[in-house]
């Protein structure tokens, strides 16, 4: 099992390479060293050695071929699932544009196709950091979420936080030391984070809440929101336009958002069914 681990610095994100290739490990190493801010702690070339890297390591980010022998990189998964601390955050990397919208399906961060092209490398990094942004701010953080309407009764008060929510009723969103109150129209995007929930608003805000995705599809209007896949709700009103970026990539924009989110095709395929304007 070819493998290298290093002491790190706290600073930068721990990533491994896992692919069957050497010349691909070789490849995708080259163009990661463009950017200081990875740093490779190890290389596997199947899914055992994989798994046991990743106990010895602890990486934050995984770059996961998807045609390995004898297991392909999806059967990792649920090996992640078994680690007692956070799992880390997992990059397929196929040489087939169809495997996209099963690692959309997966949760997993992003895709990239071979060979690696730079810039789309380049929006996965942003990602990547994204992410650990987020992971960074749950480990700080204890925020708390509920739901709340513009005029509740006594009734409301009770259980507010189980029933349906109109598009002009208001979200309670947790931003410490305050709380901020948005109607639920004004919400751009939810997106599963783990056990989180992150928000999308205007002008780029985003804020995490504790509850899960699934928590939010129950209560938020659904005249609003569509499930585009398992872990992102979009508020196909302020959708403001789609981005071809490959076979099975696309990305959206919304109004007052200057970041567009991607999907896969079977998700516009979904969003165009309910929003036939798109």
């Amino acid at each position: 099992m070819p493998k290298e681990a290093v002491g790190s610095k706290p600073d930068l994100i721990r990533a491994i390479l896992v692919d069957d290739e050497r010349l691909m490990r070789q490849h995708l190493r080259g163009h990661l060293g463009n950017h200081p801010e990875i740093e490779i702690v190890g290389e596997a070339d199947s899914v055992t050695s994989a798994w046991q890297l990743i106990s010895e390591v602890h990486p934050e980010v995984v770059f996961l071929d998807v045609q390995m022998a004898p297991q392909d990189g999806f059967e990792l998964l649920p090996l992640l699932e078994e680690l007692s601390e956070p799992p880390p955050a997992v990059v397929f990397v196929t040489a087939y544009d169809q495997f996209a919208i099963r690692a959309f399906d997966t949760n997993a961060l992003d895709y990239l196709t071979k060979p690696i092209i730079p810039e789309r490398l380049e929006r996965t990094l942003e990602k990547i950091r994204q992410d650990r942004m987020i992971n960074r701010l749950i480990s700080a953080s204890s925020i708390t979420a509920g739901t709340v309407n513009p005029s509740p009764t006594p009734d409301d008060a009770v259980r507010n936080d189980e029933r349906k929510l109109g598009p002009e009723d208001l979200v309670m969103l947790s931003e410490k030391p305050s709380l901020r109150m948005i109607r639920t129209r004004e919400i751009r995007a939810v997106e599963a984070q783990g056990n989180y929930a992150l928000f999308y608003l205007a002008g780029d805000k985003t804020i995490l809440m504790t509850k899960a995705m699934h928590h939010w599809e129950e209560i938020l209007p659904a005249e609003l929101f569509l499930r585009a896949h398992r872990s992102l709700l979009v508020n196909v009103e302020l959708i403001t336009g789609i981005e071809k970026m490959s076979r099975n990539e696309y990305q959206l924009t919304f109004k007052d958002l200057s970041k567009p989110i991607s999907v896969s095709r079977l998700a516009l395929q979904r969003i165009k069914e309910k929003v036939p304007r798109l």
